[in-house]
């Protein structure tokens, strides 16, 4: 077991040991604007990829089977120097994806991790990050040139491997360097949740049953199922190559909640507040989020914080739901443009499973988490899909949650 998995395995033991239930008086000042994580998404499903002028042995050892050399403590062993001045293109300053890579760069190579600023003398004690490069266009561009590779969420990155505009190699997947990571989530305003509970647990257990739907159709390639699936995921997400979906596909693993050691039915989010621990730790560590800040909103620690901020109430009455009212209601649905991991809503739209539990679903996109937090924050949504770090540092630094 790696240390990454032992670390996982003890904040679980630690949230059984010490979770307890958070009485507050409401305050309508502070609880109308909170914001809350009621299910997973999904995990794994991202990638670094490089300018096929490299190769992964370049950056990292490889094994015979190309697959990343480990030392003796389970840790992928890295070639600092080749790392050393290098500019990685992210989604996102916000995005899962740029924190993972900026870990690897602070943690494992001991650099730095800085913005690329074209008047700033390039040094050989940091690695360098350009925003923004969302997708595969972004990184083929001329005026991206300057950039050696990059770390993207599915199916971009196996777009990128498939590119003959700009062709990849692939560095290396989540499944390698950060496997089992809290990635997407659904996020929701206490404001609707509050006052719609119905309707929010009526939309997770035809969520649920859409990702149930795609499990299964992952689990047998031969079927009707599956031909379905890759049919809905090119549509939505605009890629009409076959062979990319469907390596997107088998590289993502998709869940609702109960998806690690300590999810019961009875806590089926207990894993995820321990990511939500973990993940504010690292921005406080980094100091892109100050400590200060979640301390005014009466936190005394980020595991009180993720306590409060992950509500598994809903998904647990959607687990156990057996039959209610269907009457017809509207919900509002912020989602990432072309992202294969939010796969399972459109599922869910496409097979009539929202409309059974009387959901109407109005699905709306955009670029990155970081802009569906804000369309969340805004209001102009009442449901989320993004990932736990663009959420997590939206909710901290606007004091969008209330011990």
């Amino acid at each position: 077991m790696d240390k990454k998995m032992l670390m996982t395995a003890a904040i679980v033991v630690a949230f059984l040991a010490s979770s307890v239930i958070l009485v507050t008086m409401y305050n309508p000042e502070s609880e109308d604007k909170e914001i809350n994580l009621v299910a997973r998404v999904n995990t794994e499903g991202s990638g670094i990829y490089l300018d096929d002028d490299y190769s992964a042995s370049d950056f990292i050892e490889v094994n015979p089977d190309g697959t990343p050399a480990r030392d003796s403590d389970g840790d992928i062993i890295y070639k600092v120097d080749a790392w050393r001045g290098k500019i990685f293109g992210t989604p996102g300053s916000t995005s899962i994806q740029h924190t993972q890579l900026r870990d690897i760069v602070t943690e494992q190579l001991g650099l730095k991790f800085v913005y690329y600023d074209v008047n700033v003398p390039i040094s050989n004690d940091s690695v360098y990050y350009q925003a923004n490069i969302a997708n595969a266009a972004a990184f083929e561009s001329s005026s991206n040139s300057h950039l050696v590779g990059g770390i993207v969420w599915q199916p971009q990155y196996q777009a990128l491997l498939e590119s003959t505009a700009r062709p990849c190699v692939s560095l290396m997947t989540t499944a390698d360097f950060d496997p089992g990571h809290a990635c997407c989530v659904i996020a929701g305003s206490h404001e609707f949740l509050k006052s719609h509970q119905d309707e929010t647990v009526r939309f997770l257990v035809a969520y649920i049953k859409a990702v149930d739907w795609v499990n299964a159709a992952l689990a047998d390639k031969t079927s009707d199922m599956y031909d379905q699936l890759v049919d809905i995921a090119m549509e939505k997400t605009g890629i009409s190559n076959p062979k990319v979906i469907e390596e997107s596909l088998a590289s993502v693993v998709y869940t609702y909640g109960m998806s690690s050691p300590g999810d019961t039915l009875n806590a089926p989010l207990l894993s995820l507040e321990g990511d939500v621990q973990k993940v504010l730790d690292s921005f406080l560590a980094s100091g892109d989020v100050k400590s200060s800040v979640y301390e005014k909103m009466g936190f005394s620690s980020t595991h009180e914080f993720a306590q409060r901020f992950v509500d598994d109430g809903y998904l647990k009455q959607a687990l156990e739901y057996d039959s209610g009212s269907t009457y017809r209601s509207a919900i509002k649905v912020c989602c990432i443009a072309g992202d294969i991991h939010q796969i399972a809503v459109h599922v869910g739209v496409s097979l009539g499973y929202f409309d059974e539990m009387g959901i109407a679903v109005d699905i709306s996109a955009t670029t990155n988490g970081g802009n569906v937090a804000v369309t969340l924050q805004n209001g102009d949504a009442d449901l989320g899909f993004l990932g736990v770090p663009p959420i997590t540092t939206t909710v901290v630094n606007g004091g969008l949650s209330n011990s």
